[in-house]
């Protein structure tokens, strides 16, 4: 009983969490999006990095809507694949955060120095949308690790009882 009541509030507390992951990765997506789309509308070049971050947002965003209807119905096989996806989605998360951290952290004048076309164009890329897309993105990897850790608490947790079963 007691084991049963530890597996529903992990699946409870996963599924919270998993809802936060799905809004900060949308809001990642939405913060890129608008900076890529100043640089593009005046067809500059548009970062590697910041492309990335957005790609890596969108994989986020598709595997916390599969992961929410694995927490309610997951088996056993699927609560490994779950676990193992969610520590590859920690490495993207932390990655993420890393390719952000070149333009979040640098001071203005260095801001300047790498976005000099856009400034001779006439527009100044906003460094607030990169500094919120970075702090989301540490706060999106706190919220993957924690999944990642609920899972496996599942995981063993069933591997118990299957074990005291047979």
């Amino acid at each position: 009983m007691a084991d049963a009541l530890n597996e529903a509030f992990l699946k409870l507390t996963s599924l919270t969490i998993r809802f936060g992951q799905l809004t900060f990765s949308l809001v990642i997506i939405g913060l890129m999006s608008q900076f890529l789309t100043g640089l593009c509308d005046r067809d500059l070049a548009l970062p590697a990095t910041h492309v990335a971050v957005t790609a890596i947002s969108g994989v986020a965003t598709a595997w916390s809507l599969v992961a929410l209807l694995l927490t309610c119905c997951a088996g056993k096989i699927m609560l490994e694949i779950e676990t193992t996806l969610d520590a590859v989605c920690v490495l993207m998360s932390i990655a993420q955060a890393a390719m952000l951290s070149q333009d979040a952290l640098c001071s203005v004048r260095g801001f300047a120095q790498r976005y000099a076309d856009a400034i001779h164009v006439g527009f100044l890329p906003d460094k607030d949308l990169l500094r919120a897309s970075f702090g989301i993105a540490i706060v999106n990897t706190i919220l993957f690790a924690s999944t990642s850790l609920l899972s496996w608490a599942v995981f063993m947790i069933r591997r118990r009882q299957d074990r005291r079963y047979k």
